[in-house]
């Protein structure tokens, strides 16, 4: 007689199906954007990210570097860009290789592996919590909750080592550990890490706690093994040594400490070994990480630096279309604003308030669940909820500036609400999480179309891109191994070209294989350059790509056409007073701030410029933005010039809607990051 299989068995194996639905739904959204998928930060990592996999070769010993440099010698100077291991960088460019020089279908296939890692990292939660827990409909709904935020959805497609690689990484990793607390696996364990640590640094982020916890448990348990006080301690401190966590701790260090040596060796090399260790790009972007390079214990900093994450925590915390319909709703009747990714001014409190509760909450939920849970359970649960914290608090310089570091939160809302689900279902059985897991679902699918329809560019803006993207593609093949001068747009429609089109950063994988000058002045670069690159079309013999709208190519000889046709454009520009004087003076363009400084020097190129606009309506901003009240951009003077006669101008164009005022300032290069030289209050132009 066969043995009745309990109802809620029959329906366990329903969970994994499920979860492959709701995550197709990523894929249903459009994928062929390029980089107006999404605003601001993914552009910038997209393009850099893209321009590293493709440099990345056995021709320059594996370097990191998003352009190549003309120098005085025949070999080209590296820009490099070392901060992340080599593993995520070849992943993107296994993904890309097949596609030659079809800058469109590298853009796809690389979006498409990011949301098939994203994917992935979402099956290794739910796998890891279904061990957890024993019931995978918990599992299906705590993870669903938590892949659905706003954070993890911003961020899921843009093409960044930071971003769903290294999410991968820690989630391979933490399913690692939970094989391991279950089974006893340690050499998969092991070879989880590497492979974690190969693709990215965040993966510390879970093995801290998790070392940790894991040695004071098996400590605890040594000491009350013990009798006398000095056996106690010889036999705890035994313990401690022989654990596999120690092993598995040294373990990462070590590998870890072998990735950053071969990231340093690169620069070092890279740069002739003219550089001390102390001054390579890698090592400085350690101390400015941690912060240990400026001032960030600064009165009120560290209060600050909390308040956010635990702002960020909360956002992490909630289905984006939960979070984002809420808003709305209690947005008129409310004395202060709201955003769809968080609170700005005194709803920071609540928001911190709302935080304390769900803490508290949780606080409650491990007590009840103790009997539930053996001590192998909780530990991984207290791992997940810790990692975030375990990471920024050592990194909060990173973590202060960069929203892309909440998706490591993700270990708390994985948690608490496995926690809370696993109450659930002793108190009241199977069907109702069931039912929350369902409920999930709609809530991640609402929340992918939330998202794309909310950063989705229209029909025009993409058949744009796309022609741009197949211009490059042709001056990329008469350009690489040459030469290249870059020059800034400001012919008459030099903002929206320069804004929308490829922006200053997008030359790096446009161009990628070229050696490209930039920030230099014009006429004196192009003497040495084969080729000239601009979105200007100034009609000269010297224009090689005549059937081009978007993106032009002349050769050397069509600078005295171009310098003419600046000088046009900035004597149009200028013709007027400036609105505001400083070290650079700013002048009104139709939709562009132009800074000015004439004579100009090296050592003005360096300024830090940045602009606050803010519009009349909130929803125009960024997500990242909306609870600033405005769409902050910031610039050194030489990364947007046009340098010629002695002069410095920079354009930073406007955002296309209306603007209800600008706020612009300077900062000095021998400046505190925060000691501004001017800051400049100006009328909206529009």
């Amino acid at each position: 007689m066969k043995t009745p299989v309990p109802a809620g068995f029959r329906t366990e194996r329903l969970a994994l199906p499920l979860l492959l639905l709701a995550l197709s739904t990523l894929f249903l959204c459009s994928v062929d954007r390029g980089y107006l998928s999404r605003p601001d930060i993914p552009n910038l990592s997209t393009s850099a990210n893209l321009a590293i996999a493709e440099n990345l070769s056995p021709d320059h010993g594996f370097r990191l570097f998003k352009w190549l440099l003309p120098r005085s010698s025949d070999a080209p100077e590296y820009f490099m860009y070392s901060r992340f291991p080599v593993g995520g960088y070849a992943l993107i460019k296994l993904a890309i290789l097949p596609f030659g020089n079809d800058l469109s279908a590298k853009i796809l296939a690389a979006r498409i592996l990011m949301l098939l890692l994203f994917s992935a990292a979402a099956l290794l939660a739910f796998h890891a919590l279904a061990r957890i827990t024993s019931r995978p409909w918990v599992a299906l709904a705590a993870t669903l909750a938590a892949f659905s935020s706003y954070y993890m959805l911003f961020y899921g497609d843009a093409v960044a080592v930071e971003y769903s690689v290294d999410l991968f990484a820690v989630m391979l990793v933490f399913h690692g550990m939970a094989v391991f607390v279950q089974e006893g696996r340690f050499p998969q364990l092991l070879a989880k890490t590497g492979v974690a640590l190969l693709l990215g640094w965040h993966a510390y982020a879970f093995l801290l706690p998790f070392i940790l916890l894991g040695l004071v448990s098996e400590a605890v348990r040594a000491w009350k093994r013990g009798t006398a006080p000095g056996s106690r301690v010889r036999s705890t401190a035994a313990v401690v040594l022989r654990s596999r966590y120690t092993a598995l701790g040294a373990a990462a260090l070590l590998f870890g400490a072998a990735l950053l040596a071969f990231n340093f060796a690169n620069e070092y090399t890279a740069f002739r070994g003219e550089t001390p260790v102390s001054e390579l790009p890698s090592f400085q972007s350690m101390l400015r990480r941690t912060g240990l390079d400026r001032d960030v214990a600064s009165t009120g900093w560290w209060l600050r630096f909390l308040q956010q994450q635990f702002f960020r925590v909360g956002v992490a915390s909630v289905p984006f279309a939960l979070s984002d319909w809420g808003v709305g709703l209690l947005e008129p009747f409310l004395p202060i604003r709201l955003s769809a990714s968080g609170f700005s001014g005194p709803a920071l409190w609540l928001c911190l308030l709302a935080l304390l509760l769900v803490l508290a909450a949780s606080a409650a939920l491990v007590r009840l669940a103790g009997p539930l849970l053996s001590w192998r359970q909780r530990l991984l649960l207290a791992t997940l909820a810790l990692s975030g914290f375990f990471w920024a608090l050592p990194m909060r310089y990173n973590a202060a500036y960069n929203d892309h570091e909440a998706l490591y939160y993700v270990g708390v809302p994985l948690a608490f609400y496995s926690l809370l689900l696993l109450c659930v279902h002793e108190r009241w059985g199977h069907r109702p999480v069931v039912g929350l897991a369902v409920a999930a679902l709609l809530a991640f699918a609402v929340s992918a179309f939330r998202m794309d329809q909310r950063w989705g560019s229209d029909a025009r803006a993409a058949e744009v891109q796309q022609a741009v993207i197949a211009e490059f593609g042709a001056v990329r093949e008469t350009t690489r191994g040459k030469v290249v001068l870059v020059l800034g747009s400001v012919g008459p429609e030099w903002s929206r070209k320069s804004l929308q089109l490829s922006d200053v950063y997008g030359w790096d994988f446009y161009l990628a294989g070229s050696v490209l000058v930039r920030s230099t002045d014009v006429e004196v670069a192009a003497r040495a350059a084969d080729f000239i690159v601009t979105h200007d079309r100034v009609e000269s013999d010297a224009l090689l790509t005549p059937g081009n709208e978007h993106v032009f190519l002349y050769g050397s000889a069509g600078i005295d056409d171009l310098v003419e046709s600046y000088r046009t454009a900035y004597q149009q520009a200028v013709s007027g007073d400036p609105v505001a004087r400083s070290h650079f003076d700013v002048y009104p363009g139709d939709d562009a701030l132009i800074y000015v400084r004439a004579p100009c020097v090296r050592e003005d190129a360096k300024y830090l410029l940045f602009v606050e606009a803010a519009p009349e309506d909130p929803k125009n901003l960024p997500g990242p933005r909306l609870r600033y009240g405005s769409n902050h951009r910031e610039f050194r003077a030489d990364k947007r010039p046009v340098l010629f006669e002695g002069k410095c101008i920079a354009v930073l164009p406007l955002p296309d809607y209306p603007l209800s005022g600008i706020r612009t300032g300077q900062y000095g290069p021998r400046e505190k990051p925060h000691g501004a030289v001017s800051e400049i209050e100006l009328p909206a132009s529009r």
